[in-house]
């Protein structure tokens, strides 16, 4: 059987160096000279790029029982979020799934303005008086305060959440690119900077359960569902440890992705396309900069793919951020444009998963695109922006696509004062 071309790298660690480097411009020129299948090697690890939809298609979807998550990544993130969907492999993923899943179904999300109001308003009223704001940390602290209100109607400080969860990130991605993870011999292996935010988050977490399941009323939100889940009989029951995994998952999950993906919407739409569709401006936003920006598997069984052998033990990598990028699929591909997302424009099937594919797609997208479309439609509407100019815009890849720094934008009302 063939195997698929690839960067030879160095003797001992092959691409590893050169990918921690610039994983996005790394993977880039590797698809540029070698094809939509690339061979990698990485230490010890082998790892094919796949980067056409029909190639996604059968990992994700038709054949997506020979890739599972018994990962590299999916281990190292596990030592935040525990057994979670973001973790979890095959039955046990299965299982989270079919317990969370009737806690996101759009109906559960119907009235979730009126609580985003209560945050908008005010960060409104600020933004006019003091007319330069850093876009990324307002998106952050916005959406993180936001979802713990509609997930939790709790008011833990933003800042304590956003503060803990950004070490974990970090820790997290410095662990998936290095050769060697003594934390996974023992949890008291890990950094002391990580051991503190996990502490503090699982404070938090634990103090949000143990509130609500003492409330006489409980109200209807997403947590309130899990307890009702947690509080179930047999196998319909999620254990204490699932439960705390479950809402940790949540803290982080429920705002990273739909931060980052607000901040580019309104970097490349300021003074341009504040008049499009949010919806369409959203959507393009996570084209260009999709906050999961490459997904790992581990192939089960032996596997060919475009003619290629994927051999069972290695990894398989797809990368949002590259497909979405793809000249053959996407025309102008660099060029911020919502009017691809306009209703009749073709668009390649399969050729667009920022929320993923297949089984796995991810359970809260409804909810990040309805709260970044009422977010977008108060801003534009009160609000006109504009970039400062000779700032250096440049994506950051670790868990997420995030931003390499501030973005400052100036902001000053449409009509003379906010209401």
């Amino acid at each position: 059987m063939t195997r698929a071309p690839g960067p030879k790298g160095s003797l001992i660690w092959g691409s590893l160096a050169a990918f921690k480097e610039d994983s996005l411009g790394f993977l880039a020129d590797a698809t540029r000279a070698h094809g939509d299948i690339v061979r990698f090697r990485f230490g010890p690890i082998t790892a094919h790029l796949v980067n056409r939809p029909e190639y996604i298609d059968h990992v994700l979807s038709r054949n997506t029982a020979n890739y599972d998550k018994a990962t590299r990544s999916a281990s190292r993130i596990a030592a935040t979020t525990g057994d979670s969907l973001l973790s979890a492999n095959q039955v046990a993923w299965k299982r989270h799934r079919r317990l969370i899943q009737p806690a996101f179904q759009p109906q559960c999300f119907d009235a979730i303005e009126p609580v985003l109001d209560t945050l908008l308003t005010p960060m409104l009223a600020r933004w006019q008086r003091v007319g330069t704001v850093d876009i990324v940390d307002e998106m952050m602290q916005l959406v993180i305060a936001a979802a713990i209100k509609i997930l939790f109607s709790s008011d833990v400080d933003p800042k304590l959440i956003d503060t803990a969860l950004k070490t974990l990130l970090a820790d997290t991605w410095r662990r998936i690119e290095a050769p060697l993870d003594a934390s996974l011999l023992s949890p008291r292996l890990h950094r002391r900077d990580f051991k503190a935010a996990l502490a503090s988050i699982n404070a938090v977490v634990a103090e949000l359960i143990q509130t609500r399941r003492s409330a006489e009323n409980r109200p209807d939100d997403v947590l309130s569902r899990l307890l009702q889940a947690h509080e179930g009989e047999g196998d319909a029951a999620l254990s204490d440890q699932e439960l705390r995994d479950a809402a940790i998952t949540l803290l982080l999950a429920g705002h990273e992705t739909t931060a980052n993906a607000l901040s580019w919407a309104f970097i490349h739409s300021a003074g341009q396309f504040e008049t499009a569709d949010p919806a369409n401006l959203f959507s393009e936003a996570i084209r260009l900069y999709p906050s999961i920006w490459v997904i790992e598997r581990r192939v089960i069984a032996d596997d060919t793919i475009g003619g290629f052998a994927i051999p069972r033990g290695s990894s398989l990598l797809i990368s949002p951020y590259l497909l979405h990028r793809h000249p053959e699929f996407w025309p102008n591909p660099e060029t911020f444009d919502p009017s691809r997302f306009i209703d009749h424009s073709p668009r390649p099937r399969d050729g667009y998963l920022p929320f993923g594919l297949g089984e796995h797609r991810c359970v809260g997208l409804h909810l990040a695109h309805k709260m970044a479309t009422h977010i977008q439609r108060r801003v534009f509407a009160q609000m006109r922006l504009e970039l400062i100019p000779d700032q250096h815009l440049q994506a950051l890849p670790g868990i997420t696509l995030q931003h390499q720094g501030p973005v400052l934008l100036r902001v000053e009302p449409r009509n003379s004062a906010l209401p």
